[in-house]
């Protein structure tokens, strides 16, 4: 599961203004994105790492680092993807990274 399959929680906002089937079909787009392709499922992983870190997004950084562990990346991999966002985003990313992506 990606850090936004599911959402983070019901929006009864969105469900009474019918915009649940919109959420829908973004979750359908988010899985099926996330499914593997072209590239295979470590490479979207290591991708799903360094657009988390890049967004500054907390709970997406913890469940993605966490599910590369379990697909057996090593600390060095999760490094160096978190790198790339790093590389791009200069040092406000680094500091994210460091407080965020080492401590799950």
């Amino acid at each position: 599961m990606s850090c936004c399959e599911g959402g983070h929680g019901p929006d009864p906002v969105a469900a009474a203004s019918g915009a649940g089937e919109a959420q829908r079909r973004f979750q359908e787009f988010l899985k099926a994105a996330g499914s593997p392709g072209a590239l295979d499922a470590h490479a979207k992983q290591a991708v799903a790492i360094a657009l988390s870190v890049l967004a500054k997004c907390e709970p997406c950084v913890k469940i993605h680092v966490e599910k590369a562990r379990k697909m057996g990346f090593s600390q060095d991999q999760i490094d160096e993807a978190a790198w790339m966002a790093i590389s791009f985003g200069g040092s406000p990313i680094l500091m994210f990274y460091n407080q965020f992506g080492k401590s799950v």
